[in-house]
């Protein structure tokens, strides 16, 4: 479905994107090889600091969404339902002279849940190796879990002594204001602070990701705690991930949001056609693969309905991210018997 945006706001997109993107010559390039690219004497002159701090929690503990509060744009795809993470990401903010790397981790699970959810190989691995480049890992714990008020899940513990034993480890607790009495807070962070042979936290922050309450607080922590060191990535750059990649999540997380129980897990998610047009403003063309002709009606939904309100959805979002006009279309291709294959678009 294409959502028409006028001209005008189209060309102030094209100007912004070229201010703030790296799309640089071409959408498809690999945004890891663009920082290589891109970094100059500025971004790399003495006195300059950076950090890598990797966010650690159960599935649906709000990594996500809180990195998109700290860094101002929403590059994590982010949905009510658990694993929309699939892969580790970096997203980068940069304020002055400091870089902020935060690496945003699937969330922990049990051999069970990567058999149900058909999660791929590198599902644990990549917590494991976040928590090995991180200077500070923020253990993030769901308030809206009672569990989590009590406890650091077991699986949080055992990846924290895998980190190096200079890395820093701090406790955020999120969604606060789901807690409405100031005593409760404080109970919350005396059981996890005070377990014996726990984590030992240097700081406690409270925060609420969905509002952004508490997270200028925590964003200023991390940027006094930033080392004098070059940076990884060049100002522009907001993403470690592909333009394409980028699409591609955040349309798999509005289907999440959208579909029933374990439907959106079967699709496949394609970025089909990633196009930056002269003005800026941006074409994208995404296919969702379903492995049988029921679950394809599902996702189209009456007269197209579902389908079309995802991807406005998904459009919006994507216009925030790339700061420019996006064009989104997504195709559904349908194989009936005995007539050839079908492909609707939306």
């Amino acid at each position: 479905m294409w959502i028409c945006i006028s001209k005008k706001a189209a060309r102030a997109g094209a100007q912004i994107v070229r201010q703030v993107s790296n799309f640089a010559d071409d959408l498809g390039e690999s945004l890891i090889e663009a920082k290589k690219v891109f970094l100059n004497d500025h971004d790399n002159k003495k006195n300059v600091k950076s950090l890598k701090i990797a966010i650690l929690g159960l599935p649906n503990a709000g990594k996500s969404t809180l990195i998109n509060h700290l860094i101002g744009r929403p590059v994590c795809a982010t949905s009510s339902k658990i694993h929309t993470t699939r892969k580790k990401a970096s997203a980068i903010f940069c304020l002055d002279d400091t870089q902020l790397v935060f690496i945003d981790t699937p969330g922990l699970v049990g051999r069970g849940d990567v058999k149900k959810y058909k999660l791929e190989d590198s599902f644990k691995k990549d917590v494991q190796h976040s928590m090995k480049e991180a200077d500070v890992i923020g253990v993030l714990q769901d308030m809206t879990n009672l569990h989590a008020r009590k406890f650091i899940d077991k699986k949080i513990m055992s990846i924290l002594e895998l980190s190096a034993a200079e890395t820093n480890s701090i406790l955020i607790l999120n969604k606060i204001d789901t807690l409405k009495h100031k005593k409760l807070l404080l109970e919350v962070v005396k059981n996890l602070t005070s377990q014996e042979a726990g984590p030992k936290f240097s700081d406690v922050f409270m925060i609420s990701a969905l509002t952004g309450d508490g997270v200028d607080d925590l964003r200023n922590y991390f940027l006094d705690s930033a080392k004098e060191r070059a940076w990884d990535y060049n100002k522009k750059t907001y993403s470690d991930q592909t333009p394409d990649t980028i699409v591609k999540e955040i349309v798999k997380a509005k289907f999440l949001d959208d579909l029933p129980q374990e439907v959106p897990y079967l699709v496949d998610v394609v970025a089909e056609h990633v196009e930056k047009c002269e003005d800026g403003s941006m074409n994208v063309v995404v296919n969702v693969n379903c492995p049988s002709v029921r679950i394809a009606r599902m996702i189209i939904g009456k007269s197209g309905e579902r389908v079309k309100k995802v991807a406005k959805e998904a459009e919006q979002l994507l216009c925030t991210t790339f700061t420019t006009a996006v064009r989104l279309k997504i195709a559904i291709p349908i194989k009936e018997e005995p007539l050839a294959l079908k492909k609707q678009r939306f």
